[in-house]
Order: C-alpha cells, then structure tokens, then sequence
C-alpha cells in the first residue's frame, strides 16, 4: 500500500476527545513530538494524574520537550524536563523562545543512570514514549522510585503491543518490525533495539504489581490507537517529513489489520505505595 492509495481511507482523531488540546494546531500537536501518539497520547496520560498548579514533575525522556511545555502550559506545573539525547541547552533555548525558561529545567542525563535528585523530590513522574528502552525490570523501577514522594503518580505512556511477540516471532521477526533504516544508520537492528522491548499493556501492568512497589490505577490501550497511527501518517505526509517512517509505517498499518501483533498506545498510571 503506497500514500496515495491510502489517503482516502485514513482517519484523524475527533477534536472533541482532546479537549486539553483545546487551542492547539494541528502542527502544534505534532511539533517535534517522537514516537507514535504526538501531543494526543500525552493528554490521554495528564489526564489520569490530576496535577495542581505548582506541583514538581520530571519529565523523563521528554526528547525535544514539547511534552514539558504542554504539562506547563496545560497545568500550571513545574518540571524538570531529562533527556539523553537532546542537549540541555537546545532545551533551554526552545523553552524560553515559548516562554517556559522560568518553569521547566533542562537535564541533559541517562535515565538508567544515578539520578541527581533528593529523595522524594518529585510529585509526578510522566514518561511519554521512552519509558520501554530502559524501564523495563523492578530495579529499574526501585531506582526511579526513590525520587518520588510517598503517594506520588508515575505515568507511563507509549507505543505497545497488542500481543506479545510469539517465540517464532522472536526467531524470526515479521518483516514490518525487522528491516534496515536509510543511511547512515543501516547498521542499526530495528527489532532489537526497539520492537523487542515493546510489550502488551498487561505486561506492563504485570511488572508494576510485581514490583510490590506501586498500586496501578489506569491501565489501557487507546481505544482510538489506530487513528492517532493513520493521523501521523498523514500529517509525515502532508509536511514532508521522513518518507522513510511514512511508508514503513503504512506497512505496519497494513499488516496489523491481519495479523498479531499490531502496533497500539497504552497509558499506565500507577501511586506509589
């Protein structure tokens, strides 16, 4: 299935079911976001945590930070915006051209690392489409948590799986999630440094009640999932970005309407106990 056989048949999610977004453009909501979901998946998170003006959240794996500028803007939080990839100073740059230097603080660390924070520090902790690279055993939870005040919220949300992948799938991974990137990062193993750490939503959930460490409050896939998997399609399209993802994404869509598992978005939020 190429774009333009395609066009006609995706969908766009319904305004009306993201009224966080409310005042938001299209371009806005897409707007160096990475990852499946953009700015809808991060309103379908906020929405579990009931944060309060002045509370202190760590975005962690906030990649360019516009999920910290909507948590600021959205619910007059404060937030310490941690990436590894991203410099600290592009993020404070970007944050203060926005109006937000005041409100968020830019980190440029690695998550699995030693976390430079009190214990306790945080009143949240909201983690958009990074959390699976790295989060994914109770040590590395109990490492997380110790920055987290008694009673305080994680939030995970990102792309998952609707199945787990079959032990023949492991052998032999389906073509959809094992191939090649352009140059110059042919080298790079797609299943293995991506797809393989993707897991079901119940197996997140599993892990977080195994860990004896949190009570998990909302567990779920998007029911609108793979609408918001068509709408970036279409908006990559529209505006000329990354042909490359377009086309391997329409064969992801492609695929999954027949077989399992598909490509979904899932959010978690869970209290810390």
């Amino acid at each position: 299935m190429n774009i333009a056989e395609a066009q006609a048949t995706l969908r766009s999610p319904n305004p009306a079911d993201y009224p966080e977004l409310t005042g938001y453009t299209r371009e806005r909501i897409y707007d160096e976001t990475q990852g499946g979901g953009a700015l809808y998946l991060a309103a379908a998170m906020a929405r579990t945590m009931d944060l309060q003006p002045g509370q202190l959240v760590l975005d962690l794996g906030c990649g360019h930070g516009a999920t910290s500028m909507f948590l600021a803007r959205r619910y007059d939080v404060r937030v310490i915006a941690v990436d590894l990839w991203t410099s600290a100073t592009y993020l404070d740059e970007r944050f203060a051209a926005a109006g937000y230097r005041d409100q968020i603080a830019p980190l440029n660390l690695d998550a699995a690392g030693r976390l430079p924070f009190a214990d306790g520090y945080f009143d949240a902790i909201f983690s958009m489409n990074s959390f699976s690279f790295y989060g994914g055993s109770i040590e590395y939870l109990a490492h997380l948590l110790r920055h987290l005040k008694a009673d305080g919220l994680l939030c995970v949300g990102s792309e998952v799986l609707s199945h787990e992948f079959t032990e023949e799938q492991l052998r032999n991974p389906p073509h959809v999630y094992s191939f090649k990137l352009p140059p110059p990062n042919e080298g790079v193993d797609v299943f293995q440094g991506d797809f393989v750490k993707q897991h079901t939503a119940a197996w997140w959930r599993d892990l977080f009640v195994r860990s004896g460490l949190l009570e998990v409050l909302e567990c779920a896939e998007l029911a609108d999932a793979d609408v918001l998997y068509e709408d970036m399609v279409l908006f990559e399209h529209e505006h000329g970005i990354d042909p490359f993802d377009v086309a391997i994404c329409l064969e992801q869509i492609a695929w999954g309407q027949q077989h399992r598992p598909k490509k979904s978005l899932f959010t978690l939020t869970a209290r810390k106990l």
